[in-house]
């Protein structure tokens, strides 16, 4: 993990976020944020469109006389690294990675989507597990992320080494949106997948989820800390300075994306429908699939904010990282800002 390439966590964050489109204005090209504005570099996602495209953001703007500047790209780890944004996203367990690389000490601010990836297979394959699945071809979307935590899960639930470059498996880095065809035509026999580039292949039964459908999430939560509401694929980090001299954008950012979180509970499935491309669906069949497959396995939070029992809870990614052998035992856990919580 430590020693894990820029490119590699460029394509992490992309694939962390959500699927294709467009959205929000362009970011400031540098310097120091005036006051009252946050510049927010994000990946295409359907909530940040919903509530700009509604007036919603545009309406709290209003009322608390601040701004948001986002930019929509997939160049979020770039784009941070420049000093050309505020708050970025990314998964909670690339932070030291994140941290490292660019040199800037950081803050997690806020939380908002679950770690979704999932293990498929055809559902002709006996495999039940990652443990039945030793010597195949796997495809995974990233070399590290959602990588590491299922190569952690690995090594502690059944003793194996799933990892990219050696282990006990041949892992394939591919793109997300392919990862379902090469399962479907057995040029590799699983992928660590997210379940909505799968839908057509899971809707027609075709293809089957591995650990009685449980996501990392899930896994984490039964192997790691009983429970947890994670770990995150997707958590908003700012850097440390900007973060403690900017207390009232902190808390303006929070409130926009909680409420957020408030639409995409009372607009899921309108949401998806409308904006089908983050979802990587296009057909109306597809569409209801994952309408009803997030409606049974929700990863957006409720809460973006956090309390000191959630973080604790978030923190054991980094032991299980370190005691499997996918993190450095020297490296430090980041910062989270408790302070947020309400």
């Amino acid at each position: 993990m430590a020693v894990a390439a820029a490119a590699a966590t460029l394509a992490v964050t992309a694939a962390a976020c959500g699927g294709a489109g467009a959205g929000g204005e362009a970011a400031a090209a540098g310097g120091e944020a005036d006051s009252g504005v946050v510049r927010f570099t994000f990946a295409p996602d359907p909530v940040w469109d919903y509530i700009t495209d509604e007036g919603i953001l545009a309406e709290m703007e209003e009322e608390r006389g601040m701004r948001v500047i986002a930019s929509s790209t997939w160049d979020e780890f770039g784009i941070f690294a420049g000093g050309h944004a505020d708050v970025v996203s990314t998964a909670s367990y690339e932070i030291p990675i994140i941290e490292e690389q660019t040199g800037r000490d950081t803050l997690t601010i806020g939380r908002y989507n679950k770690d979704r990836s999932v293990i498929i297979t055809r559902a002709d394959n006996p495999a039940e597990t990652l443990e039945d699945l030793q010597g195949e071809d796997i495809s995974v979307f990233t070399a590290v992320s959602a990588t590491l935590v299922w190569g952690a899960y690995a090594e502690k639930m059944h003793g194996v080494d799933f990892r990219t470059g050696g282990g006990d498996y041949n892992l394939v880095v591919a793109d997300p949106q392919n990862q379902a065809d090469l399962v479907e035509r057995g040029e590799v026999a699983a992928c660590v997948c997210l379940p909505e580039f799968a839908a057509p292949g899971l809707r027609s039964g075709e293809l089957k989820v591995l650990y009685d459908g449980k996501s990392s999430s899930d896994i984490y939560s039964d192997v790691v800390v009983d429970g947890h509401e994670g770990p995150m694929i997707n958590v908003f980090l700012a850097g440390k300075d900007w973060a403690e001299s900017h207390p009232e954008e902190v808390e303006f950012f929070l409130d926009v994306w909680q409420r957020g979180l408030e639409e995409w509970e009372a607009n899921q499935a309108q949401i998806i429908e409308t904006y089908p491309q983050h979802f990587a669906v296009e057909d109306p069949a597809d569409v209801e699939f994952v309408q009803e497959y997030v409606a049974e396995h929700d990863w957006f939070v409720d809460d973006v904010r956090f309390e000191q029992d959630w973080v604790e809870g978030e923190s054991q990614i980094f032991g299980l990282l370190q005691e499997t052998g996918f993190m450095e035992e020297g490296q430090e856990a980041p910062d989270f800002m408790t302070s947020a919580a309400g």
